[in-house]
């Protein structure tokens, strides 16, 4: 018990002695005085300019482009920029994008929740070979792909077509000897 209420004491002690600081200077947070302010070396200003306009760091009249024109003829009577064309928002492509992919999201998880896709997927996992796996991999990422692109209408062929080699591509054997159909092996 001793060895507690020596520490409590002394946490005490100091606490009171605290506050008869803070009592001498109440407009410090910290309870001491505040010392003197600090003393800034002094810099001499810059000579003002010629004119008596303040400095600014906008310019008064927009800059010119930074595209080099490609006719000096219709660069100045100002064509070239007219030719050009605008390289639009990076921000509404990046929407754009992001819109798409978000569409491409929803239909793949519609596209997942069909019974028949679930049923391919769950007999690809419990194949007995490696031949068959592969088989119903394949089978079933092409449905996947039908079904994405058929709740998804906006998808072009071309997408669709490297959607379907991204997924399956992995399913054939391009390295080595495909491997032959053990059905069609066991009947030789």
């Amino acid at each position: 018990m001793k060895k507690l209420t020596t520490p409590l004491l002394a946490t005490l002690l100091a606490l009171s002695a605290a506050g008869r600081l803070t009592a001498a200077d109440p407009d410090s947070s910290f309870g001491l005085a505040p010392s003197a302010a600090p003393q800034l070396p002094q810099v001499n200003p810059a000579p003002a300019p010629a004119s008596t306009a303040p400095l600014s760091l906008i310019p008064e009249a927009p800059q010119q482009s930074l595209e080099k024109p490609t006719d000096p003829a219709a660069a100045a009577t100002g064509e070239a920029a007219a030719k050009t064309k605008p390289l639009g928002d990076k921000t509404a492509a990046e929407e754009d994008k992001l819109k798409k992919k978000i569409v491409f999201r929803q239909a793949k998880t519609k596209a997942e929740r069909d019974p028949e896709l679930q049923a391919i997927y769950k007999r690809a996992l419990a194949a007995p070979t490696d031949f068959e796996q592969r088989k119903l991999f394949i089978d079933y990422f092409n449905g996947l792909v039908d079904r994405i692109a058929k709740f998804n209408p906006k998808m072009t062929k071309e997408e669709v077509a490297a959607l379907r080699a991204q997924y399956t591509g992995r399913f054939f054997q391009v390295r080595i000897a495909p491997t032959i159909d053990p059905a069609t092996f066991r009947k030789q």
